[in-house]
């Protein structure tokens, strides 16, 4: 072989040995990087896991409030009818006959 092939060759040598070296390292970043990503996953299922019964309350303290929201109506409208059945009864004279 020519000096000019061998030393195409070396160079491209080279250059295959060293694109393998930057692969390698970012693979080992890569790897890194997972790992890291792993553990942050483990943290959060590890939370979701303790708010599990917290959040299974959720529907049950939603029908709840619902419930109060209905007594709130009935209590504003129980009220509202005693006021004006009052404020009649004060306009009409304060008399109990028809």
């Amino acid at each position: 072989m020519s000096t000019v092939t061998e030393n195409d060759l070396k160079r491209l040598e080279d250059l295959i040995i060293n694109n393998q070296k930057i692969i390698e390292k970012g693979q080992g970043d890569l790897k890194e990087q997972l790992t890291s990503i792993d553990k942050r996953l483990t943290v959060i299922e590890t939370r979701l896991e303790d708010w599990k019964p917290s959040i299974d309350k959720i529907p049950d303290l939603a029908e709840k409030v619902g419930e109060l929201k209905n007594w709130r109506q009935i209590v504003i409208i129980a009220l509202t009818a005693l006021i004006s059945s009052t404020l009649t009864w004060v306009i009409r004279g304060g008399n109990l006959k028809p």
